[in-house]
């Protein structure tokens, strides 16, 4: 597993594929988290939308299966009372799924 410590997608591209309800892309794992804590679509999105470069963690290449041309980007951030962990996983833009949505310190 490669780790980098810049995003290996651009933040905004994604911002941007990340606004609109009918076209998010979101593992059932990631949707099934959001709405554990009380999360819908719309406040994923929010949430999405309201990342910063400087909530960035790191960025690595997938080790289940191992593949190093997809690459996940990590970021986390404080929204309202909670820290919020999210990943977004493609090898290109176009494939990029969030695939973790999460508070920091469970599931």
């Amino acid at each position: 597993m490669t780790v980098k410590r810049r995003p290996h997608h651009n933040l905004i591209a994604v911002k941007a594929k990340f606004s609109q309800v009918e076209t998010i892309e979101i593992t059932r794992s990631a949707n099934e988290s959001a709405r554990a804590l009380g999360y819908s679509l719309e406040d994923v999105i929010e949430v999405v939308q309201a990342l910063e470069p400087g909530d960035f963690i790191k960025s690595e290449t997938a080790h289940s299966p191992k593949n190093s041309k997809v690459w996940h980007d990590t970021y986390r951030l404080l929204w309202g009372d909670h820290w919020l962990y999210l990943k977004f996983a493609g090898e290109t833009l176009i494939d990029v799924t969030l695939t973790s949505f999460k508070e920091v310190g469970h599931g």
